[in-house]
């Protein structure tokens, strides 16, 4: 981990009123060109009554849930239990409901049902009483669910589901049966050992107070195929000795301040440093962040916990080899850049075509009349 208390030229910005990442567009951004940043497909209406996650205006989510159920779900993490146990645990169950459906070595799948089952927008009172609802969902319907969770991120951080593709873009290919019974089987194992009990809080303190991400790839992968990656993720306990002892008492700590990872893994240094900032009464949204690794399975858990641990836009992610690309965070901004000015182009599309639509309601309408 490394950080540096001045600023480059890079993050020289002007935010518009109107759009809160417009800052993230280098004043000298080269030409654009097109990045694999494709939209989400739109979600098909399926039979099921789902959720629809919220609008990024409002920032909620909606949800049903059974009639009659109560204020606490059932499916909650045993008390006294710290949270590195419990999302160690609930990945163990997720990963062995996985091998016992044998699901094969496409790891990317169990660890993207878990991603987005966390991510889900409904935070707060509600959150834990997701679990209820996500367990009567049928295999196709949870499936759905899943997409248009992803959807609803990327229209806020189409940057950082663009970096987190491998987890999500499995879900555009045609799903089998037995790929279906096996996303379920992850889903309810993961579900009822507590996942929304851990991630259904909207306290950005208790979110960040594990890292899924990291126990969820950890568990998937064999341990040959971590050394071969030369991939130990830290314990939590190591990161935060770490953490204290290279940040000290964030005295230094002001806002713009910037903190680089460049073998970030799924981001577990940062996590501690982002928790010490909190308990000073630090917002880490006021810092920027820069994580970065060479696997991208490990880019992408670092993308999804970006979110979770509510990082805030002063945040990259990026998949490379910082011994051969060394100014990964310019790297990482014009990315971005891109990927929102493509955001901001299909909105304006979308737009357009809404207005052609309604424009030619209004016509055949008028024309009914004068007839």
């Amino acid at each position: 981990m490394a950080k540096r208390q001045r600023q480059p030229d890079l993050f020289s910005i002007t935010a518009g009123d109107d759009d809160e990442y417009d800052y993230f567009q280098p004043k000298d951004s080269p030409a654009p060109r097109r990045v694999p940043a494709a939209a989400p497909t739109a979600p098909a209406k399926t039979s099921a009554a789902k959720p629809q996650p919220a609008t990024p205006a409002d920032g909620r989510a909606a949800t049903q849930v059974k009639p009659g159920v109560k204020a606490i779900s059932k499916y909650r993490i045993p008390f006294g239990t710290r949270s590195h146990d419990a999302a160690r645990q609930i990945a163990e169950a997720a990963v062995e409901a996985w091998d016992r459906e044998h699901g094969g070595n496409r790891m990317e799948i169990p660890v993207g049902v878990v991603a987005a089952l966390a991510l889900w927008p409904l935070k707060g009172p509600g959150g834990p009483l997701c679990a209820e609802f996500f367990l009567q969902l049928d295999a196709k319907d949870l499936a759905q669910a899943l997409r248009e969770c992803w959807a609803y991120w990327w229209t806020i951080r189409p940057d950082l589901v663009h970096r987190a593709a491998p987890l999500a873009s499995w879900l555009d290919e045609g799903l089998s049966a037995h790929d279906l019974r096996c996303i379920k089987a992850v889903a309810r194992a993961a579900i009822t050992h507590g996942l929304f009990d851990l991630t259904g809080t909207d306290d950005p303190y208790m979110l960040a107070d594990f890292d899924l991400m990291s126990w969820m790839i950890t568990s998937m992968r064999s341990g040959g195929s971590r050394k071969w990656l030369g991939e130990y993720h830290t314990p939590p306990e190591i990161c935060e000795l770490m953490a204290r002892q290279t940040v000290g008492d964030c005295s230094e700590v002001k806002p713009g301040y910037s903190f680089c990872d460049p073998a970030a893994g799924t981001g577990g240094m940062l996590r501690a440093v982002v928790q010490m900032l909190r308990e000073r009464g630090i917002d880490p949204a006021t810092c920027r962040w820069h994580l970065c690794d060479i696997d991208p399975i490990a880019a992408a858990g670092a993308a999804v916990n970006v979110l979770l641990w509510k990082l805030g836009p002063n945040s990259t992610v990026w998949c490379g080899d910082t011994l051969v690309q060394a100014d990964t965070e310019r790297l990482a901004l014009e990315e971005k850049a891109q990927i929102f000015e493509y955001r901001e182009e299909l909105r304006w599309k979308a737009a357009t075509v809404a207005a052609v639509r309604q424009a030619e309601e209004l016509l055949a309408g008028a024309t009914r009349k004068a007839a």
